[in-house]
Formats: C-alpha cells, sequence, structure tokens
C-alpha cells in the first residue's frame, strides 16, 4: 500500500519567493533559478527534517520549464556584448534544481523532470503510478511528485509525497484500481489543490484521478 503524508500548493510573487528562500534556509539561495528555488522550498515543506536522510526520488513536471532563464540567454548570446557565465547557462537546464536540492535533502538519490506540452493537462496520475511501483518494489521510501511553474507574475509549486510505510496519522491511502470509476478529477496541474479540498472536506469516501490519455493510469486516494 501507498500513503500519502503530504499535500499543499505553495505561491509566490516574483518579490516574495527569494525572502521565502531566506526565511527556510536562514540565508539566501545564490545564483538559483526559480524552479531550484520552488524546488527547495516544497520538498523541505513536504518532508520534516527527520525524514530527509531516508532514501528519496523526485518526480516533477513543468509546463514553462527554464523558459525565462533560456530567453535571457538567448539575448545575451545575441546581442554579443559578453559571454555568458556560467551559471547563467545552468539555470537552463531543469536537472540543476535536483543538484541544488541535493544540499538540502541529503536522502534524494534520483529526480526525474517530465515536460508538459499544454498548460491545461498534466501528468500526475504517470507520476502516481511509478511512484507506487517504486515505492512497493522498495526502491525508495519516500517519492516527492510536483508540479513546478513560473511566469512573469506568479511561481508556484503543487506537491504531494507519497511513502509505503504508514506514517502515524496518513493523510490518505492510494492505490491503481483494476476498474476505473466513472467519475474522477481531471488531471490537471493543480490536482493537489484538489486533493486538499477534499481531505478537509470529503464528499465521498475516494476520491478518483483519470489520466487523460486513458483510463490505464487511473489512481484512486481513500480516506485513512
Amino acid at each position: 500500500m501507498t500513503y500519502l503524508s503530504a499535500a499543499f500548493s505553495q505561491h509566490f510573487s516574483p518579490g516574495e519567493l527569494p525572502p521565502a528562500v531566506r526565511a527556510v534556509l536562514g540565508k539566501p539561495l545564490r545564483r538559483a533559478a526559480v524552479l531550484s528555488q520552488l524546488a527547495v522550498l516544497g520538498a523541505l515543506a513536504g518532508l520534516p527534517a527527520d525524514r530527509r536522510q531516508l532514501p528519496t526520488a523526485l518526480l516533477w513536471q513543468t509546463t514553462g520549464g527554464a523558459r525565462a532563464e533560456t530567453l535571457l540567454l538567448l539575448d545575451e548570446v545575441c546581442a554579443g556584448s559578453a559571454e555568458p557565465l556560467p551559471y547563467d547557462f545552468l539555470a537552463t537546464q531543469p536537472a540543476i534544481a535536483a543538484a541544488q536540492l541535493k544540499a538540502f535533502l541529503p536522502g534524494l538519490r534520483s529526480a526525474t523532470c517530465c515536460p508538459l506540452a499544454s498548460s491545461d493537462s498534466a501528468n500526475w496520475s504517470l507520476l502516481f503510478c511509478l511512484a507506487d511501483t517504486w515505492l512497493q518494489e522498495g526502491r525508495y521510501a519516500q517519492i516527492l511528485c510536483a508540479h513546478l511553474d513560473h511566469n512573469t507574475e506568479r511561481a508556484s509549486g503543487h506537491w504531494l509525497a507519497l511513502t509505503a510505510n504508514p506514517l502515524e496519522n496518513p493523510l490518505a491511502r492510494l492505490q491503481l484500481p483494476a476498474v476505473a470509476a466513472t467519475r474522477a478529477e481531471p488531471d490537471t496541474p493543480d490536482f493537489p489543490a484538489a486533493l486538499s479540498a477534499w481531505l478537509n472536506s470529503p464528499t465521498s469516501p475516494t476520491l478518483h484521478l483519470h489520466s487523460a490519455v486513458g483510463n490505464c493510469l487511473a489512481v484512486e486516494f481513500s480516506r485513512s
């Protein structure tokens, strides 16, 4: 069985993000792209200090990715006024988020970024199916699933933390049903918000999520 230990969303304006990082770390995260800052804030919020040493995987998706950082780098190259600095190039690589997170999450063993083609749909169901398989195989003690994105007005992170071991008070259980339900939540970037609303005011004993690509990736959450 896979258990849900955390479900939350974070939203920051461009000016709010660096102070939020400083408040959590006690220092700024120097030369870190927005996605890296979001990854650090969300991972530390989702995992208490006593669980950050455990073998952990991060599965995260993004629609925009490092688009702003890439456009800035291209402007610098096309202007030809100076050579881009190394950290400007690194900021265009989504994988750098995991490298910068590792310093604060020692148990991080792997991280996978899944780019999305549309801002209206996501692949939470795929992330959950993969996480459930890995947890049942014993590859990791816990897995963080996230959607990270930002634009000129807002930076957002949606997070779920999953574990194979029941904690003292798990929020819910996750399983892959043999038959998909007829009614389900849409697989959109902000699905954790819908899940949190259901946890706080459940209208039924279960909540289902179906992938846009088919019912083969159906996921069911049930109250613990």
